[in-house]
């Protein structure tokens, strides 16, 4: 290797060490470490409900076995009732924000409605995009997705319920 090709290659590596150097001193946004399962409320009704914290799903989604969509003031809307592991049971009503096409695991896509609904993990509070999908059969009624997660939590995947809910009301 002759002066000239050393002299670039080390140029080069005195670049990209300084370049990286800047990415790792870039501040991280503050995250709280969850478990993949953790607590969680349903607000306005404050119904707490064993939920699945899952980084493979994009969409939370709530057990809605059955909703009923009607139509007031011309836009569509929502009803269904959930229950929690301690029979608590509330009704829910709320405009349809959009459709989801969900692909299944199995390759089958499948449409949902979706509605806001607001979430306390912790001690963060979001109003979220939330599909009505029949999880019945499962062992959580409410899956947390990304769109929840994102810029707050970090998955523990070996621990479980490391947070209280602790919102306000």
């Amino acid at each position: 290797m002759n002066c000239k090709h050393l002299f670039n290659l080390s140029a080069y590596t005195v670049i990209f060490v300084l370049h990286t150097q800047s990415f790792a001193s870039q501040p991280v946004a503050a995250t709280i470490t969850a478990g993949w399962i953790e607590k969680a409320i349903i607000y306005p009704n404050s119904i707490s409900f064993h939920a699945k914290l899952d980084t493979g799903a994009e969409t939370t989604s709530i057990n809605a076995a059955k909703p009923e969509l009607f139509e007031r003031d011309g836009k569509r809307w929502s009803k269904f009732s959930i229950t929690n592991r301690d029979n608590e049971s509330v009704t829910i009503e709320a405009p349809v924000v959009r459709e989801a096409k969900i692909k299944r695991h199995f390759g089958e896509k499948q449409v949902r409605p979706v509605i806001m609904l607001e979430i306390c993990i912790g001690n963060v509070r979001k109003k979220e995009e939330v599909n009505l999908v029949d999880r019945s059969n499962l062992n959580y009624q409410l899956l947390i997705g990304r769109n929840f997660l994102k810029g707050s939590f970090l998955i523990d995947s070996g621990s479980t319920y490391k947070l209280s809910p602790d919102c306000p009301p």
